[in-house]
């Protein structure tokens, strides 16, 4: 995701909401590390954190009231939490969530969406929305095919079923042709690399209805919606067990799972049959200490701040396409968003990957002028605010934006015309554009 054409930009320095590469070039970051971030870069709370905790030990081998002061922020954000453990990213805390959840209950299916990223494990690159890949046919007829990363054996495909995103009639039939076989439904509240799709109102309250009435286990991955509320707080869904990573490390690596005591009663050494987990560097004590301060200055106000500038940029972006005379739709909610082309916004991967095909070079081209703009997206389109990201710098880039659309319409007239509805509706030279500011 971080590699381009010509060439990918190497960073040497990260301040507020800008980023500055080796050729000394400052850029507005509207990615935040892929959601990773909330803060911005250095931010004054977080560095003294780290610095003051580096002089009392960075990884002690065993518990310390970090853990615990951590913990308590995270429960008194998510109640649902009620026993949770450490890891170092996202990747482990939905293997051990997908583990924890066949230890529970005996089973060895899991239900995940296609187009679901959950990290690098095995379980989780199946149908993970990512380049590469061989398609396989799925342990149930009727179901799409499944997309396999390199590397990743076909038997996995006996333990794992994709289902498409906002669809609970296929997760129920699943459930009915599976049934006692499976030991958890994964799912983000927001198909992030699958487009940054947000779930349907009902969607994941029938996804807990079904589960449950199965004595399956509900896995929220949170690891890049918390930035969000967390979303099973916001919208009043309880998971069984949820993942959390990212901004919850304050930019430092860090993963976390956990949920009902029960379930989470499988890793106490007074278990009967107790589940072995261990991580040298899991719960280390700087990503705690920066997360702690993370979570201080990471309250209602910064979440509504955030929401404002979500809606803001897709708000603009959607006036920018019309404008420009170019069909094309933003999607997601609060601080993240991705702009899609074509005349309706995707409900799934699959729509995704259909409004992409064939326009690799478009969103190339696109991403490549903002950078010459002055500003910092993912190449796939997930666009991400800091809590110091201000509203000019929203407006700004809608602006760069507009004018992207505008610069490229003799390219879309001769290479996608589909995308075209008519002349723009703005002059070709308007309000000023941001430069790359040099220092």
């Amino acid at each position: 995701m971080t590699t381009y054409a010509p060439h990918p930009l190497y960073f040497s320095r990260g301040e507020g909401a800008r980023v500055r590469d080796l050729d000394g070039r400052w850029y507005h970051d509207m990615v935040a590390n892929y959601g990773a971030l909330a803060h911005g870069h250095n931010h004054p709370a977080l560095t003294r954190a780290v610095h003051d905790q580096i002089e009392h030990g960075t990884a002690l081998g065993g518990p310390s009231t970090l853990q615990y002061e951590h913990a308590d922020m995270l429960r008194a954000r998510v109640p649902e939490l009620q026993r949770l453990r450490y890891c170092n990213s996202g990747t482990e805390a939905t293997m051990w969530a997908l583990r924890t959840a066949r230890a529970y209950t005996g089973r060895d299916v899991v239900v995940k969406i296609d187009g679901g990223y959950h990290g690098t494990h095995d379980w989780g690159h199946v149908s993970a929305f990512m380049s590469g890949g061989t398609t396989h046919r799925q342990q149930l007829p009727g179901l799409p095919s499944a997309n396999l990363a390199p590397g990743v054996p076909d038997t996995v495909l006996r333990s794992v079923v994709t289902v498409p995103f906002n669809d609970t009639e296929v997760v129920a039939d699943v459930m009915s042709r599976l049934d006692g076989q499976v030991a958890a439904v994964i799912v983000e509240p927001v198909l992030g690399v699958g487009g940054g799709i947000p779930a349907h109102p009902g969607y994941l309250q029938e996804l807990r209805r079904l589960t449950a009435r199965h004595g399956v286990l509900l896995i929220f991955d949170e690891c890049a919606t918390f930035r969000l509320g967390p979303w099973q707080v916001k919208h009043a869904v309880s998971p069984d067990l949820s993942t959390f990573s990212k901004i919850v490390g304050g930019g430092l690596p860090i993963g976390v799972f956990g949920g009902r005591a029960d379930i989470m009663s499988l890793f106490s050494p007074s278990h009967p049959q107790p589940v072995y987990h261990a991580s040298a560097f899991g719960g280390n004590s700087l990503s705690l200490a920066a997360g702690i301060a993370a979570l201080r200055a990471f309250g209602t106000p910064e979440i509504a701040h955030l929401d404002r500038l979500g809606t803001r940029l897709r708000r603009g972006l959607d006036t920018a396409a019309r404008h420009a005379g170019v069909l094309g739709r933003s999607v997601g909610e609060g601080g993240m968003s991705y702009f899609h082309f074509g005349a309706r916004p995707p409900q799934n991967a699959a729509d995704t990957a259909a409004a992409r095909q064939g326009r690799g070079r478009l969103r190339a081209l696109v991403h490549l002028h903002l950078l010459n703009e002055g500003f910092l997206t993912a190449r796939h389109g997930l666009m991400c605010q800091h809590i110091v990201t201000t509203p000019s710098v929203v407006d700004a880039f809608v602006e760069a934006f507009a004018s992207t659309l505008r610069l490229l319409r003799p390219y879309l007239a001769e290479n996608h015309p589909e995308l075209l509805t008519g002349a723009p509706t703005v002059p070709a030279a308007s309000a000023t554009t941001p430069t790359v500011e040099d220092t």
